[in-house]
């Protein structure tokens, strides 16, 4: 299944330890495994985002769900769209920088 899920805990030694957990608006705790947190490169700054993962019941029963993988959306529509507004705002300090209304 696919649900949204807000990333808690990451923990990427490579080597070593790499794993992390999440929550779902349910309340879900979701265990994400050493493969997600290398394959998809989470480190602590991912701590609080929302991702689309798909998971799978948790056969160990520690968790509710264990996460298989995240869902990107990596489209050129995307690209485009935050480059666009990467672009607004680099130009809306230039011209507040000068003075300019707009």
């Amino acid at each position: 299944m696919i649900k949204d899920v807000y990333i808690t805990r990451i923990n990427n030694e490579p080597g070593k330890s790499q794993f992390g957990f999440g929550i779902t608006p349910e309340n879900e705790v979701v265990y994400l495994t050493g493969f997600v947190v290398d394959n998809f490169d989470l480190t602590e700054e991912d701590m609080g985002t929302k991702n689309k993962m798909s998971l799978l019941p948790d056969s160990k029963d520690k968790a509710d769900f264990v996460a298989t993988a995240i869902l990107t959306e990596d489209s050129a529509l995307q690209q485009g769209y935050e480059w666009s507004k990467e672009e607004i705002e680099r130009l809306e300090g230039l011209l507040e920088k000068h003075g300019i209304e707009y």
